[in-house]
């Protein structure tokens, strides 16, 4: 069990794709091409850091999707409010720059993950190896489950039944032993009264 543990530990520490790794502080996805954008009206565009409109909803909701490389663990929206690193503002301003021309959420996602891979997401995508991470607990709980109920289970059927042996007929020397001794037995516990 132990070396199953140690296997998979080792497994998802190398399944981190190369690009991945941390880069400079506060760099963003190069800018795809822009052709064929439906521009945002201004007033429908997004100003300062305001989750205002659908437009608004759409920022946060990119923001919350995307963990920061600054090493804080924390989505962008939250790494710029309790962290106040560099990288948070500058990614959280090329989404609201990127969602101002028109761009759809999906590809400011998908531009991110092509420029730092997989582990930028906050939720990776449940495929290949990721698999492990959503499917694992869950199996954990149903053998713990299993374990705990062949554990009761086996505890009450080692409790050993009780032996009965025939009586076998008695001789009419040890009927009359007998008879003497359980006589002797009542007489002694008798109360004293």
């Amino acid at each position: 069990m132990t070396r199953l543990v140690i296997a998979v530990v080792l497994a998802s520490a190398l399944a981190v794709p190369v690009g991945a790794q941390m880069t400079a502080e506060g760099q963003v996805p190069a800018a795809g091409p822009q052709t064929g954008l439906t521009p945002v009206p201004d007033s429908e565009k997004i100003v300062g850091h305001f989750h205002n409109g659908s437009l608004g909803q759409k920022y946060l909701l990119i923001e919350q999707s995307l963990r920061c490389n600054c090493g804080c663990g924390l989505d962008v929206h939250s790494c710029q409010f309790q962290m106040q690193c560099g990288t948070s503002p500058a990614w959280s301003e090329y989404i609201r720059d990127q969602l101002n021309a028109g761009q759809s959420p999906d590809v400011i996602k998908a531009s991110f993950v092509s420029e730092f891979g997989e582990t930028v997401l906050m939720a990776p995508p449940a495929r290949g190896f990721n698999l492990v991470g959503y499917l694992l607990p869950g199996f954990a709980i149903i053998a713990a489950g299993a374990l705990v109920g062949l554990v009761i289970r086996g505890g009450a059927t080692r409790h050993p039944q009780p032996v009965t042996i025939a009586p076998e007929e008695l001789s009419p020397e040890d009927q009359a032993r007998l008879d003497a001794a359980l006589k002797r037995l009542e007489q002694s516990e008798s109360p004293d009264w």
